[in-house]
């Protein structure tokens, strides 16, 4: 079988584009220089983060539009498309993208370049908070195929809600990549003890297992605007076991893996031998009932005595 060496980054995120790019550039040529065919790295490490998720800010927006990239065009993102073809490395990496033709919609996006160019973008789905003030939702969660496997994105809030990732795994997704700004609840003083980073180990360990294949995780570290980073990038195989974690500072999580073969024996003898994805039924869900209209509301126009 063969082994392919994924590598995903701790790092911290800055309000200057040129630094984050300076640092994305340093990690990849080290990825390359341990082995790694594939590096991830966080949600919007090239423009930096919103400095909050609750409180509206004005600067911020203003930042993200005047930070983002178109992605075939943008200067840091042919920045690296140029190192990742020099090194021959898969990279996926966070950014605010801008809309090809329409300047004003921008997109919470994870970016999949390859050796020989780009090979794909994934626009974040789920918002929480005021993101829903800066970006634009995207509308699916596409998987590309490439020479380490075929890989499918989610970004952060995407991973609390089961059908992102079980879509991805019915489309036939081996590794789920996630870049994501997952904080502490307070002021990280508690560590690993905060429950966010509970919540963050139970929902990652639980997406792999469930569609029994690779996930890929990439935080960002330490205070960005009024936010607290606790790192954690990780690497989960196919049944839920953390193979390599990164800490909680900047650095990097790497690990050799048989990204198939692993994948076969999880559906095949490793649990059971169930395999989720055959067993799976689809169930005809409700919409969510913020989104039901009232049952009670008169149709347009009729009127009752």
């Amino acid at each position: 079988m063969n082994t392919t060496t994924i590598a995903s980054v701790t790092l911290p995120a800055f309000y200057d584009k040129a630094r984050n790019l300076n640092n994305l550039l340093s990690w990849m040529e080290q990825a390359a220089q341990e082995g790694a065919d594939l590096v991830v790295f966080p949600e919007q490490v090239l423009q930096g983060y919103l400095p909050d998720t609750l409180n509206w800010n004005g600067e911020a927006v203003a930042w993200q539009m005047a930070q983002a990239e178109v992605v075939t065009e943008g200067e840091s993102v042919q920045a690296m498309q140029k190192l990742a073809t020099q090194l021959g490395l898969h990279v996926v990496f966070g950014m605010t993208e801008r809309h090809p033709e329409r300047a004003e919609i921008l997109f919470n996006s994870a970016v999949l370049l390859g050796p020989g160019g780009l090979v794909g973008v994934y626009r974040k789905v789920h918002q929480p908070g005021d993101e829903k003030h800066v970006y634009y939702p995207g509308s699916d969660f596409p998987v590309f195929s490439t020479p380490i496997g075929r890989i499918g994105m989610l970004i952060c809030y995407d991973k609390v809600f089961p059908e992102s990732t079980r879509e991805l795994a019915l489309k036939g997704a081996d590794i789920m990549i996630m870049p994501t700004a997952w904080g502490y609840a307070g002021d990280g003083s508690a560590g690993d003890a905060d429950p966010m980073v509970d919540s963050y180990t139970l929902f990652g360990r639980v997406r792999a297992l469930e569609n029994q294949c690779w996930m890929i995780e990439s935080n960002l570290c330490g205070q960005h605007g009024n936010l607290h980073y606790h790192g954690h990038s990780r690497i989960i195989d196919p049944l839920g076991n953390i193979v390599a974690d990164s800490g909680t500072t900047e650095g990097m999580a790497i690990a050799s893996v048989e990204v198939q073969s692993a994948i076969l024996r999880a559906r095949s003898s490793d649990y059971l031998g169930y395999h989720f994805l055959k067993d799976y039924v689809p169930v005809q869900a409700p919409p969510s009932p913020l989104t039901v209209h009232n049952r009670h509301a008169r149709p347009l126009g009729e009127h009752h005595e």
